[in-house]
């Protein structure tokens, strides 16, 4: 909320774009712990893990873990790299189709921040919202009690600034995080995801909770995400790329990166 509060002192339509990408990368990093939940590794206890998630994490996003997000990106882990992957439903967009350029990764940022990324955010939310309508209560009245909070204490911009943020920000960072995933990538499996590190600037914008271990994740799904870079010292196998380096092969390539491509310093 620091974000947002900023953005009332200062008052100015000029720097809500910078707000709302602040904002949106907080709203990030909240989705990844949303992410853990949906692990069920967030807190020992399911119920409670479920519960606080949902509400805490889940709903502020409008997202479901519970027969929603969850079965999705369980089949995802499942069936990662083949065509029964639910993900390629939105990475065979225009947006990831190989080569990746600056020149691209540019223009759909911008877009994204103008809010002219609307539709796929809606596209994707469709595609992991649940077919129970009774779940879809969750969310609509976090929003509610939000919206009616923000209007009873006379601070309605706040409301504003948080969806602005969530359409705009949250999700040009998202779709940059989801080029770094397994883009390019052929094979199926923990394979066919990408292993890098990350300064610790682009950690903070675009990589929190130690998403940059997003191999050793598919590796070892039920570990939490502070115990992952731990277990990356256990893998020799594959190098660890810097962004660069993964964005110099989307540049470079026209079609999918294979393993012995990988495997070149």
């Amino acid at each position: 909320m620091g974000g947002i509060a900023l953005y009332g002192a200062i008052d100015s339509l000029w720097a809500l774009p910078f707000i709302a990408l602040f904002v949106g990368s907080r709203q990030h990093a909240l989705a990844l712990l949303g992410h853990d939940a949906t692990h069920r590794s967030a807190l020992p206890s399911r119920r409670w893990n479920d519960f606080w998630g949902e509400l805490l994490a889940a709903w502020p996003l409008f997202v479901i873990i519970d027969h929603g997000y969850r079965p999705w990106h369980f089949q995802h882990h499942r069936w990662l790299g083949t065509e029964s992957d639910p993900e390629l439903g939105y990475r065979k967009l225009r947006p990831y189709t190989l080569p990746v350029t600056r020149r691209k990764i540019a223009l759909w940022f911008g877009l994204d921040m103008i809010g002219l990324g609307i539709p796929d955010l809606i596209r994707f939310q469709h595609a992991v919202f649940p077919d129970r309508p009774w779940r879809h209560w969750g969310p609509v009245v976090w929003y509610a009690v939000f919206a009616s909070l923000t209007i009873w204490l006379d601070c309605f911009w706040v409301f504003g600034v948080w969806t602005w943020s969530l359409l705009t920000g949250f999700w040009a960072i998202f779709r940059f995080r989801t080029w770094y995933e397994h883009v390019g990538l052929e094979q199926a499996g923990e394979e066919g995801t990408h292993r890098f590190s990350a300064n610790p600037v682009v950690r903070f914008l675009f990589f929190p909770h130690n998403t940059h271990c997003h191999y050793e994740h598919h590796r070892w799904p039920s570990v939490p995400y502070y115990n992952l870079p731990a277990l990356r010292e256990l893998v020799e196998e594959r190098p660890v790329l810097t962004t660069r380096e993964v964005f110099v092969r989307f540049e470079l390539c026209d079609g999918h990166i294979g393993q012995a491509q990988l495997r070149v310093g």
